[in-house]
């Protein structure tokens, strides 16, 4: 029988069943020591229990006088005051004996002889002291009922007597993550496998917002095993979330467990990714069935369980820190459904935001460490078209982004070891990478989506590389072409190279399995350019139309035998241990326009590349030449 969601509300509903479902839980309270309540939430108002400081005391070091003797004091007729009857000597935070109120500080005090002071500076009543309560007066209300206490607080409620504070508890979540497929981080995976991440990438950001967790071994899927460990999670915590088993698979146990248990409040909401949400209410307690797509997962925790784990330590949780972008592309999005889009963002002068979307897919985690933001589409809308403004939320102090590059285009494994290099020397920006292939590299730098674009795209007719592009592209602007590498392309072959491929044309031969790269690449054009020189048609290569998008994925698959052959640089051979058939030398270009050629990370950047250390660097990676790299060329298109 087909599973289906009970239901598909919108996110708006959807929170407002949570909040309306358990708007009156919170944990229990407890009393614990000041000193270590930082980040804990107040349960109630909390008042000084004594003044700070409960006397009169010094603000520095010096001499304590009765003021009025120091009157008319001057360079010309000093005062002398006799020391121990008119004056005496105190120290910072020390009390003021009951005959004197003021204080003069030491380095305006001469002192004649030991039993005599000399000023030149008359002081008036209360110079440098310290009042009683002038840190904290008993009785008045240091911090208001649900504050989160800060390490200043500490501070101030320690100095006013407050060494022990009523606090929410920490609630207790307990994440039961569920699979056959399922292994730890620690193994190695076997083919099938897939490593449990989810549940820690849950788990600090619930630690981050107050919570304690408990996550329990992997659970196979046995509907017996899971329910044993749900009861009893139900039982010791505040919270339960159940990793995954929220879609309708035949293995997929979650919805009917917490149905033989409690109340459905729902199972399915209308955004994309993170669908497919179970939010459920068992004795009297939240429970949830997260996605196995990581990044589903991750959502729906920013989005519902967040909400939560606040409200349970009795406050509201944060806004998120948002800002409004705009796109310069077509961005398609489905009707009825509010996806999140995971996007790089380049500010310009005037602090105006652009959004770049970055790959979809539930499951590439790799997408999220790139990003900048997750722009929100309205569920209202059928995508984005150029100039639609959106909202972004932040994953990067806005500062920061602020000073970084971006660079789209082509993949080379160098780009990576520079943005090392820039990170380690200290400088303030980062270069984001972006890899689409130098044709879609190009088009983002016309469009004004990057800063720099990252292109090897091969002129067949005069074997230069990106000029003819670069003028078709880019007519009556001028452009700066800095470059960075000369690289060795060749075929990769599975190590041992057992089906015995010798030069570009056993490709041809029914038997062997070919997986190219995807359309405007700059590898796919080399690769079309090999094989009209060699007088093969694309319809013979079994496997043309299978594309991977770097050199790294089409390593990877002939390494694992999903192919025998892959046209990518020799660098990917070491990372992913295939052998290498060596093809033809190519140049690969860093290419921006000439108005940002003066901005200080542009001239870093350039400087870090031109860096002997740099290039011998780049060079040991394998199948890579420096010799032009830093060289510019200005193009007046």
């Amino acid at each position: 029988m087909v599973k289906k969601y009970l239901d598909k509300i919108s996110l708006t509903a959807a929170l407002n069943k949570l909040k309306e479902s358990f708007k009156n839980l919170r944990t229990e309270t407890e009393k614990i020591k000041t000193s270590e309540a930082e980040g804990r939430i107040t349960v109630s108002g909390i008042k000084a229990q004594r003044s700070a400081p409960d006397y009169y005391a010094s603000a520095m070091d010096g001499i304590a006088v009765k003021s009025q003797l120091t009157a008319g004091a001057s360079e010309r007729k000093p005062v002398q005051l006799k020391i121990g009857r008119e004056a005496v000597p105190v120290d910072t935070g020390d009390p003021i004996p009951e005959q004197f109120n003021a204080v003069i500080k030491i380095e305006a005090v001469n002192q004649i002889d030991k039993n005599t002071y000399s000023i030149e500076k008359g002081v008036p009543p209360w110079n440098h002291i310290r009042s009683i309560g002038e840190s904290a007066v008993k009785g008045n209300l240091l911090a208001t009922a649900t504050h989160r206490l800060k390490d200043y607080d500490l501070g101030a409620l320690l100095e006013a007597g407050v060494t022990e504070v009523e606090v929410y508890k920490k609630p207790l979540v307990t994440i039961i993550p569920t699979g056959d497929e399922l292994i730890t981080a620690e193994s190695t995976p076997q083919k099938g496998e897939l490593v449990e991440f989810n549940s820690q990438m849950v788990s600090s950001a619930l630690k981050k917002w107050g919570a304690e967790v408990k996550i329990t071994g992997i659970i196979p899927d046995k509907k017996e095993l899971i329910t044993k460990a749900f009861t009893e999670a139900v039982k010791e915590s505040e919270m339960v979330i159940v990793l995954s088993g929220s879609s309708a698979g035949r293995g997929d146990y979650t919805i009917e467990i917490i149905k033989n248990r409690g109340k459905i409040l729902f199972h399915g909401v209308n955004i994309m990714p993170g669908k497919p949400l179970i939010a459920a209410e068992v004795e009297k307690k939240p429970v949830f069935g997260l996605p196995g797509y990581p990044l589903s997962a991750w959502l729906d925790n920013q989005l519902f369980i967040r909400e939560l784990i606040y409200q349970l330590q009795g406050v509201s949780a944060p806004e998120f820190n948002q800002i409004e972008a705009v796109v310069k592309r077509k961005v398609p999005s489905d009707i009825g459904l509010e996806e999140f889009l995971r996007v790089n963002l380049i500010a310009d002068a005037d602090n105006q935001y652009t959004a770049v979307p970055l790959k979809r897919g539930s499951s590439a985690m790799e997408s999220m460490v790139k990003a900048d933001g997750i722009m929100r589409i309205p569920d209202n809308k059928e995508g984005l078209h150029p100039g639609d403004k959106a909202p972004v939320i932040l994953l990067n102090d806005k500062n920061k982004l602020q000073n970084n590059l971006l660079l789209i285009g082509s993949h080379d494994l160098s780009l990576d070891l520079i943005r090392n290099e820039i990170s380690k020397r200290n400088y303030d920006f980062d270069l984001k990478l972006q890899t689409v292939g130098s044709m879609a590299g190009l088009t983002s730098l016309r469009r004004g989506e990057s800063h720099l674009a990252g292109a090897h795209l091969l002129d067949p007719e005069t074997g230069e590389y990106n000029i003819s592009y670069l003028k078709r592209f880019f007519k009556g602007q001028k452009l700066v072409v800095l470059n960075l590498v000369h690289r060795e392309q060749g075929l990769y072959l599975k190590k041992g190279n057992p089906k015995n491929i010798k030069k570009i044309n056993d490709l041809a031969k029914k038997e062997i399995n070919y997986i190219n790269r995807q359309r405007g690449a700059g590898t796919r054009v080399l690769f079309d350019y090999l094989l009209s020189q060699n007088n093969i048609e694309s319809e013979q290569i079994t496997g043309y139309e299978k594309e991977e998008f770097t050199h790294i994925a089409a390593a990877a698959a002939v390494g694992r035998g999903s192919a025998d052959a892959a046209l990518g640089i020799r660098a990917a051979t070491e990372v992913m241990d295939v052998d290498f058939l060596p093809l033809a030398e190519e140049k690969y270009d860093l290419i921006f326009k000439e108005d940002i050629l003066e901005d200080s990370r542009i001239q870093n950047l350039i400087e870090l590349i031109n860096k002997e250390d740099i290039k011998n660097k780049i060079e040991k990676l394998g199948g890579y030449k420096c010799r032009d790299t830093g060289k510019i060329r200005i193009l007046d298109l």
